[in-house]
């Protein structure tokens, strides 16, 4: 299952899309989409 609020929480700490899609084992493309809706 993705994990919606460490992904929010890890961008919040400037983490890049990259090492969070890492350290979420998700793709990048679902941390983009992620944010984005996370954004409005």
């Amino acid at each position: 299952m993705t994990k919606y609020r460490k992904i929010i929480r890890l961008k919040s700490l400037n983490f890049s899309e990259q090492n969070i899609a890492l350290s979420c084992s998700v793709s990048r493309n679902a941390v983009l989409k992620i944010l984005k809706r996370a954004d409005g």
